[in-house]
């Protein structure tokens, strides 16, 4: 059975933006853990393959953070956002209580990915809130880029109305 401590040192992968047509007009990253059931599947556009492979692996192949966090990117992808904000929730929430070392990365992990289904959800507080939790939890490139592109796009919004 995976533990959090091996999934949080799997490799941080970017969802392709030429898979769902909003994520490609967005260019905001989300994260999935590798090596995990379905994720091959989302990675190459076959979501709904990839969200049901996700769902129907057994406990021993995927914990339930990293299948919350997963089944965010797909359901996000899917355009299900009812779907999307439980399986984000969820992975926020399951970072949150853990009490591992590498807490902090998998709390990066989540929170970008809720801020990106926010976003696609149209809730531009709610993304820049989890946004800048993520880089307050861990610094890393995939979370300052979508932090810095949304505040660029709301200021130019602001600027724009003046």
């Amino acid at each position: 059975m995976k533990t959090l401590e091996l999934i949080a040192a799997g490799i941080l992968l970017t969802i392709s933006s030429t898979a769902f047509a909003d994520f490609e007009k967005s260019q905001y990253k989300m994260v999935v853990i590798e090596d995990t059931p379905g994720v091959e599947a989302l990675q190459s556009g076959d979501v709904a393959h990839g969200v049901q492979m996700t769902q129907s692996a057994e406990a021993d192949e995927l914990d339930t953070y990293t299948r919350n966090l997963n089944l965010c990117v797909g359901y996000t992808k899917l355009a299900q956002f009812n779907e999307a904000e439980k399986a984000c929730s969820a992975a926020v929430d399951g970072a949150l209580h853990t009490s591992l070392a590498a807490s902090k990365e998998i709390r990066a992990y989540a929170f970008n990915n809720r801020g990106v289904m926010k976003l696609m959800k149209n809730d531009n507080l709610g993304a820049l809130a989890d946004f800048k939790r993520a880089v307050e939890a861990k610094e890393n490139s995939i979370y300052k880029h979508n932090l810095t592109r949304l505040e660029t796009a709301l200021n130019s919004i602001q600027t724009a109305g003046l």
